[in-house]
């Protein structure tokens, strides 16, 4: 009788040991659990900021990457990407040679690829004649969140506008290109700047 309660304790505490291992090694956190890494989360999550998440609107991010397609990452967060078409009809992004402006020996090269050497240029159009504000733009490194370039404040008066600044204090890497009028983000994309 004394070996059948040893054997029913040892059992108890082999299923616990079990139990324990498996919450604490083998269990994958679902949404909004905590993590250290990808395969700590349920299958279709990713382990962002020690968080597990979906990449649904709200959900934790660093880059576009972690977010579902035709979402952006704004502020850590998955978002809806911004609608510009309250105010115009347009935003163009373009490469163009520094220290010259728009014309016939230097013609704007729309793209989100651009190198150090290149300047940005940023057209306007479409623009509604009741928006009056200020608009400026900046780039924002997209694995670290923080500010690479913001181009001095321009002024929308009801008609089409252009501004651009050369990309020489930017270093090479991966960037999240955000429009702003009246200070509300208003349009982004990723852009790449290399050597």
């Amino acid at each position: 009788m004394k070996n059948f309660f040893l054997a029913i304790i040892i059992i108890v505490v082999l299923a616990a040991l079990g139990f324990g291992g498996w919450f604490f090694f083998i269990k994958k956190s679902s949404e909004g659990g905590g993590c250290t890494n990808d395969s700590r989360c349920t299958q279709g999550l990713k382990c962002l900021n020690n968080q597990c998440s979906s990449g649904k609107v709200g959900s934790s991010c660093k880059t576009y990457n972690d977010c579902q397609t035709g979402l952006i990452c704004q502020k850590s967060l998955c978002a809806v990407k911004p609608d510009y078409s309250k105010y115009f009809g347009m935003v163009s992004i373009s490469k163009m040679k520094p220290g010259m402006p728009p014309g016939p020996n230097n013609v704007p090269e729309p793209t989100t690829t651009f190198k150090t050497t290149d300047a940005i240029e940023v057209d306007i159009g479409g623009v509604k004649s009741t928006t009056v504000g200020d608009f400026y733009f900046e780039l924002l490194n997209s694995t670290t969140g923080e500010t690479a370039l913001t181009n001095q404040t321009q002024r929308l008066e009801g008609h089409d506008r252009g501004t651009g600044t050369s990309l020489d204090v930017v270093k090479p890497g991966d960037y999240d290109f955000n429009l702003y009028f009246n200070n509300e983000l208003v349009y982004t994309t990723p852009i790449t700047i290399s050597k």
